[in-house]
């Protein structure tokens, strides 16, 4: 499998963009609560909150595995 500097640019973008995204809702539904709300709930357990994160971290966790077998593929 040969990949270019391009492919792997753009492969790198989308694990940070992801991770990005992920990270972004998550802080956002753990301070949103503790802040916008003066209480000690987060809204973690909010469905559209957690589907989101379910899909984003799914998402993440696949282009890690992808990005690490690419990282070993090509270093041999």
């Amino acid at each position: 499998m040969e990949t270019t500097d391009k492919g792997l640019s753009k492969l790198l973008f989308a694990v940070e963009g992801v991770g990005a995204a992920f990270v972004g809702i998550f802080l956002a539904a753990y301070l949103g609560g503790l802040f916008v709300v003066p209480q000690t709930t987060v809204f973690h357990s909010d469905p559209t909150i957690r589907l989101a994160l379910t899909v984003l971290g799914a998402a993440l966790l696949i282009l890690v595995l992808v990005t690490v077998v690419i990282s070993i593929v090509k270093r041999k």
